[in-house]
């Protein structure tokens, strides 16, 4: 639902537009979805060798936070990775990009060409995540050129300027959420002491609605093992299980909702509530029962002709009621805070929120 940074890309914009913040936040090395995502354009050489959490159970080095490991083939071929800023309004150049990679025994080099200067630097691959500044200002293009550093794991850059809210998109297809469980905590630990998370936003479901089935108890479970080791890889940090959307299969000759669904969202529900996320219905917040095919036969059309995915147009409209979600929670707490500091007395207990809505409880999103 978010490749090629689809949905993401416009919470993210809300939240910059509002709090400040100008950048995509982390981008890996390869991506199935480079060629489809305009906030941020990659482009990268043909021998990188990638490890995906997804079909790898053991990697040669930890997967990185996006659940990859890239290592530079570079033995006979130039290795490199180029990236130039998109167009949409707060990505419109890379700041303070950052190298992350991993640890190794032996070290390397990486050549940047930004413009026609090229700056020459070594990777030192002492700790479990490493990091390397492009530069401190602002680009518009560089390309990192890897040299002698095959044996290094590369995981990626980040682009932000230090200030406002930044939002990740880690999109992968085909995947359930589940492999999440197999992440080293201690790398991710690591990598959250210089991202330093606030929340982590999970949604999944389109993935497992094909498998025939209507009891998904394995699927909680496997889930709640995931959001756990989460909780463990970052500390204190606020997790948000966002629902299956409403999908269409066709019964008698008729488009339906998939049986599926309900159950299915059901299922989300309660990991939801037993691991004490947030949780936000995507299936009802877009209007239930049969909503995915009046999508897809608006005029102009929000969602594609399988009745599963979103346009980009429907992609919109799905960041938007997702950022009112989130931006309604937090006006509620602003305002339940101010009167508690008012009375200066300490916050009674609160009950824990309807699994449909969504409490904010930090003051940074």
């Amino acid at each position: 639902m978010t490749d090629g940074d689809l949905i993401v890309q416009d919470v993210r914009a809300n939240y910059q537009e509002r709090f400040g913040g100008n950048g995509v936040g982390f981008v890996p090395i390869t991506s199935e979805s480079a060629a489809s995502r305009g906030s941020v354009k990659s482009t990268y050489s043909k021998n990188w060798k990638t490890q995906s959490y997804l079909n790898v159970k053991r990697p040669t080095s930890p997967f990185g936070v996006n659940g990859h490991v890239f290592f530079a083939n570079d033995k006979s071929n130039p290795t490199w990775v180029q990236y130039e800023a998109g167009l949409n309004k707060y990505s419109t150049s890379l700041d303070n990009a950052t190298l992350f990679y991993g640890r190794a025994a032996k070290t390397g080099k990486v050549n940047f060409i930004i413009g026609k200067d090229t700056i020459k630097k070594s990777l030192s691959p002492n700790n479990l995540v490493n990091t390397l500044k492009v530069s401190s200002g602002s680009l518009k293009a560089f390309k990192a050129n890897f040299v002698q550093a095959d044996s290094i794991p590369i995981y990626g850059f980040n682009f932000d300027n230090g200030s406002g809210v930044y939002v990740d998109n880690f999109s992968q297809r085909g995947n359930s959420g589940l492999p999440i469980s197999m992440f080293n905590a201690d790398v991710m630990r690591a990598f959250n002491n210089s991202l330093k998370y606030d929340l982590v936003i999970l949604h999944y479901g389109t993935n497992v609605l094909n498998y025939g089935t209507k009891n998904y108890s394995w699927y909680e479970r496997g889930m709640t093992k995931t959001v756990n080791k989460i909780k463990e890889s970052f500390p204190g940090v606020s997790i948000l299980i966002v629902s299956t959307a409403d999908k269409s299969t066709k019964y008698d000759l008729e488009m339906k909702t998939d049986s599926a669904v309900v159950p299915l969202m059901k299922a989300q529900k309660h990991y939801a509530l037993e691991t004490h996320a947030g949780f936000v219905n995507l299936y009802t917040l877009m209007g239930g029962d049969g909503s995915m095919i009046k999508w897809v036969d608006e005029t102009p059309a929000k969602a594609n002709k399988d009745y599963t995915h979103f346009n980009q147009r429907g992609a919109k409209a799905i960041g938007n009621l997702l950022y009112g979600q989130l931006n309604k929670g937090y006006e509620e707490y602003k305002v339940l805070r101010q009167k508690r500091d008012a009375e200066g007395t300490k916050p009674k207990p609160v009950k824990r929120a309807r699994p449909d809505s969504i409490s904010v409880t930090k003051d940074s999103v």
